[in-house]
């Protein structure tokens, strides 16, 4: 289940209109959902808070052979006034990873009309003003910051800057700082990794630098089909998106060099809506007549190819009904002749609320089904409210995902009362982790390690449960 920081962190870039899905970090997010999911170790208890709407909170115990935890505090310039942060109220589908529909690339606004999310801030500069190129002055840029340390002893603390410099980039600087053990007179081991972000909508690019062996690293995505930029280009509604992208990285230091290449194919919500009667033409007329969407199944299709390590995946992603969706994954290395096959879905359970209290019999309905049978207007039947005004909300969901080994995830999020509960099991004759397969696509290509290697005798790899609560 996504961590509370991070449910804080996606509101942000909703809130200042941020594509996550027009990057090529995000190229497999969609199988990553659905195959690569952890389960909880042991027990975990998480108390969070969005204590104002600029002011979140979050505190984490566990029990890991010793007892160990973090603390987390986040202040966003933006304030998130329609995040809803009540565990009760939080939909589930935004905290349990599954099927990610790709959404379509829109062009940036460029008249910095996101200046509308800051007019609360109480700067009189934060108001828009004219200047001499006829575009309005930003006073203040959104931005946030997230700290999280992590106890016991050696401690570790987690940063994070983030700035929308522009309505087209973004910079993120992220610190990762270790302390050495109590009897330690070493510095504490610190690491930066800086980020800068360019979005068009068209095409996006990212740099990054960070100070581990200096590495240096870009990545890069281009999307198929009309530019959003330009209104003209787009009289009709995208059904279908094609993006490439590649990244390469290079530490002088160590001499380390990587790269990656992939390509995606994905329908659009567009695909799968069913076509209004205003809109329809004489090519669809038979499409909308029966009443049925123009593209049955979402679906979502990727390649990426490591060339220096030999490496080639392909996924392939289907959203079989609103509550099942289906992955599969399958790697190949041409140097070894090793390969990966998984396997995983989900099954989400909804349940029926009613707005309405249901309707009590008082014990003189058959009187007035007598009365009705002679004067049908003088008591009109009385309609029972459960079932019309019937809302579903998801409840809860259970992945699995099995691999070629037979090792076995099986990991069950749901809602109970006014709690977030994860439970979460491996089972199989190796741990998940041993994988002999080394080539492995980098953070843009999945970061995933697709393995098969079998280690070890172990048939239960553990059990873990994780509590969250938040207000």
């Amino acid at each position: 289940m996504l961590d509370f920081m991070d449910y804080i962190q996606l509101a942000f870039a909703e809130a200042t209109n941020w594509n996550r899905d027009n990057s090529y970090s995000s190229l497999t997010a969609t199988a990553q959902s659905l195959l690569d999911f952890s389960t909880p170790e042991r027990l975990r208890v998480h108390l969070s808070s969005l204590a104002t709407p600029h002011f979140a909170t979050s505190y984490t115990l566990g029990t890991v052979g010793l007892i160990d935890g973090s603390v987390s505090y986040l202040y966003s310039t933006v304030p998130l006034n329609n995040t809803p942060s009540r565990s009760a109220l939080i939909p589930l589908r935004k905290l349990a990873r599954g099927y990610r529909q790709v959404q379509p690339p829109v062009a940036p606004v460029e008249d910095w009309g996101w200046q509308s999310l800051l007019d609360g801030l109480g700067s009189s500069e934060s108001k828009p003003s004219g200047n001499g190129d006829g575009q309005p002055s930003l006073g203040r840029k959104a931005t946030l910051l997230n700290a999280t340390l992590h106890l016991p002893p050696p401690t570790t603390l987690n940063a994070l800057f983030l700035r929308r410099i522009s309505p087209t980039m973004q910079l993120s600087l992220a610190v990762c700082s270790t302390r050495g053990p109590p009897l330690s007179n070493s510095a504490p081991q610190a690491s930066l990794l800086g980020q800068l972000s360019h979005d068009t909508g068209k095409y996006s690019n990212e740099y990054l630098f960070s100070t581990d062996n200096s590495l240096f690293g870009w990545r890069g995505l281009w999307n198929f089909g009309p530019d959003p930029r330009h209104p003209k280009e787009n009289a009709s509604q995208r059904l279908s998106l094609l993006s490439a992208g590649a990244e390469a990285y290079y530490s002088p230091v160590s001499s380390l060099i990587g790269m990656s290449t992939g390509i995606r194919f994905s329908t659009l919500p567009a695909a799968t809506e069913m076509p209004s009667s205003s809109s329809s033409t004489s090519s669809s007329t038979a499409t909308s007549n029966h009443g049925t969407p123009i593209s049955t199944f979402p679906y979502t299709l990727t390649l990426v190819l490591t060339p220096l390590t030999g490496s080639l995946s392909t996924t392939y992603s289907l959203r079989a009904s609103p509550n099942l969706a289906f992955s599969s994954r399958f790697g190949f290395n041409v140097y070894s002749w090793e390969s990966e096959m998984v396997a995983g879905c989900e099954l989400w359970r909804k349940r029926r609320k009613s707005s309405h209290p249901p309707i009590h019999d008082d014990g003189l309905e058959w009187a007035r089904r007598k009365m009705r049978m002679a004067d049908p207007t003088a008591f009109p039947p009385v309609e029972n409210p459960t079932t019309h005004n019937v809302d579903e909300e998801n409840e809860a969901v259970l992945k699995i995902r099995v691999d070629q080994s037979w090792n076995v995830r099986l990991l069950w999020e749901g809602r109970v009362k006014e709690l977030l509960v994860s439970a979460g099991v491996g089972l199989g004759p190796s741990s998940f982790s041993s994988s002999s397969w080394a080539a492995n696509s980098t953070a843009a290509g999945g970061g995933q390690s697709v393995g098969g290697g079998v280690s070890g005798k172990s048939y239960w790899h553990g059990v873990g449960v994780s509590v969250s609560y938040s207000s």
